[in-house]
């Protein structure tokens, strides 16, 4: 496969794997972002592609991955938005003592 074919093939493909990336991400900004982003690492790796005619696959599995990174990145941003909240009352929660053991 020569670059021109990769190119011309992922273009013909741009449409599908939009709708695949909008379908799982849920947003259109995310997944034009997931189709930029497979199609690139694509280019990157399409002379390791053994099976030309699997190209559709291969490339339709690449932005799988893409997206279910997105969906790994996205869980642990929200894990983190609600630990400050919850750690916060904990700790707000403590009794405080002076170094000898008194009460303040």
């Amino acid at each position: 496969m020569t670059e021109l074919d990769y190119l011309e093939r992922a273009e013909a493909l741009q449409g599908k794997l939009y709708g695949i990336a909008l379908l799982t991400l849920g947003g259109e900004a995310a997944a034009i972002d997931a189709v930029d982003e497979a199609v690139y690492k694509g280019y990157r790796n399409y002379r390791k592609l053994r099976q030309p005619q699997y190209f559709e696959t291969w490339l339709i599995r690449i932005l799988i991955n893409v997206c279910r990174d997105e969906l790994r990145r996205r869980k642990r941003e929200l894990a983190v938005e609600t630990l400050p909240e919850t750690a916060g009352d904990a700790y707000d929660a403590l009794p405080l003592f002076l170094p000898d053991g008194r009460r303040p």
